[in-house]
């Protein structure tokens, strides 16, 4: 992946993605995973960021952070709060949720219990086409 492609993603990630995840999570996570729900929020770092287009490409770290709104995680975009759904037939402590991002556009996040995890953006283009990265890391309850 060009290193100029993986910057376009970083920032991509961080300017609409970041805000998004950070609205998802408060109603599940008191019950999933009391050690985030007490947290102030949740901190992720994703090191590696692939897409069909290219290969994977390691990175020094992807931050983002969701913060923990009345026990959901949330984040803020330009176009204000996103709340995901939370993925229920994922077994404890592992959570998840989809978010509804923009006219054909869904991010999926997924959490292991130990903390590994992955999301996944995919859009629709203009010409009726796919396009999807992901990005792989850690999230862990921040302060």
């Amino acid at each position: 992946m060009p290193a100029t492609l993986a910057a376009t993603f970083a920032a991509t990630f961080a300017a609409t993605l970041a805000p998004i995840f950070a609205a998802t999570f408060s109603a599940i996570l008191p019950a999933i995973l009391p050690t985030v729900a007490a947290a102030d929020g949740l901190d992720c770092t994703f090191t590696t960021i692939c897409s069909p287009l290219t290969d994977c490409q390691n990175h020094p770290g992807v931050p983002f952070r969701f913060n923990v709104i009345s026990g959901v995680l949330s984040f803020i975009t330009d176009d204000g709060l996103l709340v995901g759904t939370p993925l229920s037939h994922l077994t404890p402590p592992a959570l998840g949720a989809l978010f509804d991002t923009a006219p054909d556009s869904t991010i999926l996040l997924t959490i292991t219990g130990s903390g590994e995890a992955v999301m996944t953006t995919q859009d629709i283009t203009q010409g009726d086409q796919l396009q999807s990265v992901s990005y792989f890391g850690t999230c862990e309850p921040g302060a």
